[in-house]
């Protein structure tokens, strides 16, 4: 929707976060995940380096002159796995505050369309309430006031209002608008050591916990999102 430039920031944030959500799989289990958890440390400060831009951080690799929200890095902070630095979420709410459009939050410099699901993500990396409540309101806007009348489109314009893709309406991934609704479940704090304790029965324990309450979550936000699709 807004092209697929190569070398894609916000999606190599996906693998780095994989690779250190893998780690401490295997550090649940008893296992040792260093390997991917040293790997998983030094990309994510790689990153940083190689996605720097003149405001937030660019849409590919080399190009600092974009940005994009990097609505992935939600991730980080949902599974907290404490690869990235408070100063980098704050840099994206800094972005976020000061290109939000009247019904949402544009993906990146390339295109006035966004994704509501992806536009809450993104609430959910910045810190900054101010910002997040801004991004809420605006989807919020859409809703109560965009020109379509057709169930929540995934994509649709920041500026005008309307979808402009078509066949995008009841999708099933709208539900994601409901992440900050699991962003600060759970106490497992991320690791990836093996001798951290990963393996013990208490840890193991608030694993199960926080994945059933997930679960939990995840089904009322089927429906909560089916419902309204049939508003």
């Amino acid at each position: 929707m807004s092209g697929a430039p190569s070398n894609d920031t916000n999606l190599a944030l996906k693998g780095i976060i994989a690779l250190k959500a893998y780690a401490d799989i295997l550090s649940t289990l008893g296992q040792d995940g260093s390997t991917y958890s040293d790997t998983a440390k030094s990309y994510a400060s790689q990153w940083q380096s190689m996605a720097e831009a003149n405001a937030g951080f660019a849409a590919n690799y080399g190009d600092s002159g974009s940005w994009s929200i990097c609505y992935n890095l939600f991730a980080d902070k949902w599974l907290k796995t404490g690869l990235f630095p408070e100063s980098v979420f704050q840099k994206m709410g800094s972005l976020y505050a000061s290109n939000i459009n009247k019904y949402g939050l544009p993906l990146g410099s390339r295109t006035t369309l966004t994704s509501p699901h992806w536009m809450i993500f993104a609430a959910g990396v910045t810190s900054d309430i101010t910002t997040r409540n801004l991004i809420i309101s605006a989807a919020q806007d859409y809703i109560q006031n965009g020109k379509d009348d057709m169930p929540w489109p995934s994509i649709y314009d920041s500026i005008g209002g309307n979808a402009t893709v078509a066949g995008v309406y009841n999708r099933p991934a709208v539900g994601g608008v409901y992440a900050l609704l699991v962003k600060d479940l759970g106490t497992t704090v991320s690791t990836g050591d093996s001798n951290s304790g990963g393996g013990s029965n208490g840890s193991n324990s608030r694993m199960i916990l926080q994945s059933t309450n997930l679960t939990v979550i995840y089904i009322l936000s089927f429906i909560l999102s089916t419902l309204l699709c049939l508003a």
